[in-house]
């Protein structure tokens, strides 16, 4: 592997130029970014990971409902879990209720902040440099190699790679540099972190749906400590006219639910970004570019959450871009192939059911709730089958009860129309439903999971 060559400082013309530094470019010290500093560290390739901002983790982004699978796969220090969650609460717009709960827990709400800065210190410990407060504007290819140009410290920074993984987040730059325009349906939502809340059980997230309450989206309550949660929604801006924090306040003050749950409590802090939920997640290979996490879109479409999905990703484009350096003359374009096997049919599903539940009217989600509610089967199958991070395993449990004979009045309507808006966004992954593009527009706010 070639020796690195020294940075070079040219002072009077106030230029700091890289030459050869680096086997690999990390691109957002995020989940994906983080874990992919780490993996390519450890694979013993010489990486950087750049990160614009001058502390990883800020600003937060995420409720940091992380599933039990990343703990699993990866050891995580048991400082960072902030609460355990074993149930879910789900309320129809005209308030009828569906509580599940399962016998073993499911998620873990960690700080996302302190999540991000660990991966980053353990990606440094491996041997990574991180590089703060350095913006990235474009990228190239030059001579063989990948070349970014950008600012760090106020000063003009440009670097070259083998590789560069591209962890931005959910409006990367980067790919328009190299000529890929990035179909996205992205929304847009804002997340209170309060303390002095009155919750009814402290492992149980409650979820506020309904048209009215967050247009093309719903609004949440993930309690993180004690008496302390974060509150929060998304829009989906096609479907409203109105920025996130109108329907928010409107919660907080009005929604029969969420409202008594928050009559006494304060705001610590405010939570934000944008969440590209929707479009089409090809190409994530762009040249000697890998796209991950956020700006490969690779989150639910049903949550939003993309925590345990980035890692995976980032992971394998760490992985895939040794194979490269090693001499695997298709070794970038496997990534894509082996993320797709991993977890491509969960986000298929997802933008199936999200299709789905855009176009169903409050009265339609207020009998699939009801029905959920009373029906013990339905419940049961939730609680046995459901699983936040692969949430397609429950598709064939609920079909074969919604269909039985002695239920399918009820859910009828729920079923005509999965089948007529859901089979078309498994067919092409949602893209045609990607009406919004990577490019500026108006800013949001906005949950991860």
């Amino acid at each position: 592997m070639p020796g690195r060559v020294p940075v070079r400082i040219v002072r009077n013309l106030n230029i700091v130029i890289g030459l050869q530094n680096y086997d690999v470019i990390v691109v957002g010290a995020g989940p994906a970014g983080g874990m992919a500093a780490l993996t390519a560290a450890r694979l013993g390739l010489r990486t950087a990971l750049v990160e614009e901002h001058p502390q990883v983790g800020s600003p937060a982004h995420c409720s940091g409902k992380l599933q039990l699978h990343a703990f699993r796969e990866v050891d995580r220090p048991p400082h960072l879990i902030m609460n355990t969650l074993q149930a879910g609460a789900f309320y129809a717009p005209n308030g009828a209720v569906a509580r599940v709960r399962r016998s073993t827990p499911d998620s873990h709400v960690v700080d996302r902040t302190e999540f991000d800065r660990w991966l980053a210190s353990e990606a440094q410990a491996a041997g990574a440099e991180l590089l703060l407060s350095t913006r990235l504007r474009a990228a190239e290819h030059e001579n063989g190699m990948m070349r970014v140009t950008g600012e760090r410290g106020g000063r003009t920074f440009a670097s070259t790679s083998s590789v560069i993984i591209d962890a931005e987040g959910a409006r990367p730059v980067l790919p328009a540099t190299l000529g890929v325009r990035l179909l996205r349906r992205l929304v847009f939502g804002l997340q209170y972190q309060m303390t002095g809340i009155d919750l009814e059980e402290p492992d149980c997230p409650e979820i506020y749906l309904g048209s009215s309450i967050s247009p093309g989206f719903f609004a949440w309550l993930m309690p993180i400590s004690g008496r302390r949660a974060r509150v929060g929604l998304c829009v989906d801006p096609d479907l409203s006219g109105r920025a996130p924090i109108y329907h928010l306040d409107r919660v907080m003050r009005e929604h029969p639910v969420a409202s008594t749950r928050l009559r006494h409590a304060r705001i610590e802090r405010k939570l934000a970004g944008p969440i590209p939920v929707l479009g089409a997640r090809r190409p994530t290979v762009i040249g000697g570019m890998l796209l991950a996490g956020d700006a490969a879109g690779q989150v639910k479409a049903t949550s939003g959450g993309g925590i345990y999905f980035s890692l995976i990703a980032g992971r394998l484009a760490a992985q895939s871009a040794a194979r490269y350096l090693g001499g695997e003359s298709r070794g970038l374009e496997d990534y894509e192939r082996a993320w797709r096997r991993r977890f491509g049919r969960e986000l298929k599903f997802t933008a199936f059911a999200r299709a789905t539940l855009n176009r169903m009217t409050d009265d339609e989600i207020n009998a699939l709730i009801a029905a959920i509610g009373s029906d013990d089967s339905f419940r049961s199958a939730i609680e046995e089958h459901g699983d936040t991070a692969f949430q397609s395993r429950l598709l064939l449990p609920l079909l074969r009860r919604s269909l039985h004979p002695s239920r399918l009045g009820a859910a009828s309507g729920a079923m005509v129309k999965a089948l007529r808006y859901g089979l078309r966004a498994l067919w092409d992954d949602g893209a045609h439903l990607a009406t919004q593009t990577d490019g500026p527009r108006a800013s949001g706010l906005g949950p991860r999971k």
